[in-house]
């Protein structure tokens, strides 16, 4: 990206937040994590620049805060949250290196100076890890001592690790992504303790009603 293309999509980001909110949305959150835009220009594997978004730690960051500083001027920010994924590694192109940990510690410390809705931090499940709730029970006890405004977690939760994640003030808020998937009714099935449907991951990212709208409701 040239810095005018980069400067296009900030500005592309703050008309995107202010028509959502717009249409009627509560909120809008910045997908700044799991390899995605933001996400290549924190880290050294996939940013390379060598001007003012490119280098230092300030420098890589630097996207994220102008983009910020662009929604402020046209949406509260109060209506607008950020997710995160410090701890992703060796996935979606990311590679952590030396820096890394001290960028997301800088940059979310920094984060205390905006009235943001939340930070929303994910983690990582699957083959990737051997114990994937515990490194983000990590990286969230380790975060929530520099962030000081609402945090939210994600990845791996059931209803009680949730609960008890809140209940030892890990995290103000837990997010649930494939639950909700594979069942539509996930509020009231945790309400009764009911049993809940499997994800059928074969049908993620799929055309087609499969997967999406065929999964069934509580009788």
């Amino acid at each position: 990206m040239t810095v005018e293309e980069i400067r296009q999509t900030i500005n592309d980001f703050a008309q995107a937040a202010q028509n959502a909110i717009q249409a009627g949305f509560d909120g809008v959150e910045i997908h700044a994590a799991n390899g995605y835009l933001f996400h290549q220009f924190f880290m050294k594997c996939s940013n390379t620049r060598t001007d003012e978004y490119g280098g230092s730690i300030e420098n890589r960051s630097r996207f994220l805060f102008d983009v910020l500083e662009a929604i402020r001027e046209k949406t509260d920010l109060k209506r607008v949250g950020i997710r995160l994924s410090p701890i992703l590694d060796h996935i979606q192109g990311m590679v952590k290196d030396e820096e890394t940990d001290q960028l997301f510690t800088d940059m979310i410390g920094r984060l205390n100076d905006y009235p943001l809705a939340y930070v929303h931090l994910s983690g990582v499940t699957g083959d990737q890890v051997d114990d994937p709730l515990k490194q983000v029970l990590d990286s969230a006890r380790y975060y929530r001592k520099i962030y000081r405004g609402t945090l939210m977690i994600n990845k791996g939760f059931t209803r009680d690790t949730a609960n008890q994640a809140i209940e030892d003030g890990i995290a103000d808020l837990v997010s649930f992504g494939n639950l909700y998937i594979s069942n539509p009714d996930l509020v009231e099935r945790f309400r009764l303790s009911a049993p809940l449907n499997e994800s059928d991951r074969d049908t993620f990212y799929t055309t087609g009603p499969e997967g999406y709208t065929d999964y069934p409701f509580l009788r």
